[in-house]
């Protein structure tokens, strides 16, 4: 009995270990991205991705590629006379304080879909610096924490 119990407790702490290595965070240069890089599966054409990004230098997020979709642009939430919404932005600056992409706030905004990520475990970006260079990073898709699930990007 005491055999199946440590087995079943070493199992379910593999899980989560792997679970935690799955997206590590990564260092490239001056640059360090979260491991907490990840995508919404999406019900429509449309979806969002998220991450923290740091940086020694400071450097400016200018850029994101995706094979998976037709356009991808930098986006933020303004409050428009009480209404938010979102809005493209040129670049995204990045330096020693991290700089969180989240909802309701700054993100990535995949838009033109060729696949809703239902089903998938994680997607390729490309992010683009304007001093770091492109830097390819797979995205975990999962659905957003129960506080997440307020915001509309």
């Amino acid at each position: 009995m005491l055999k199946k119990i440590t087995l079943s407790c070493f199992l379910i702490l593999s899980l989560f270990v792997a679970a935690a290595l799955s997206c590590p965070p990564v260092t490239v240069g001056d640059l360090t991205i979260s491991e907490h890089r990840w995508i919404r599966p999406s019900t429509g054409p449309n979806t969002a991705a998220y991450l923290t990004i740091t940086s020694k230098q400071n450097d400016k997020l200018i850029k994101v590629d995706c094979k998976e979709a037709e356009t991808v642009e930098l986006h933020n939430h303004i409050d428009d006379n009480g209404v938010m919404k979102m809005r493209p932005v040129e670049f995204i600056a990045v330096g020693k304080d991290p700089v969180s992409l989240k909802p309701g706030s700054l993100h990535i905004m995949l838009m033109g879909l060729k696949d809703s990520f239902q089903g998938k475990s994680a997607i390729p970006l490309t992010l683009h610096f304007e001093k770091a260079g492109p830097v390819t990073l797979d995205f975990d898709v999962k659905v957003p924490k129960t506080k997440e699930r307020g915001a509309s990007s």
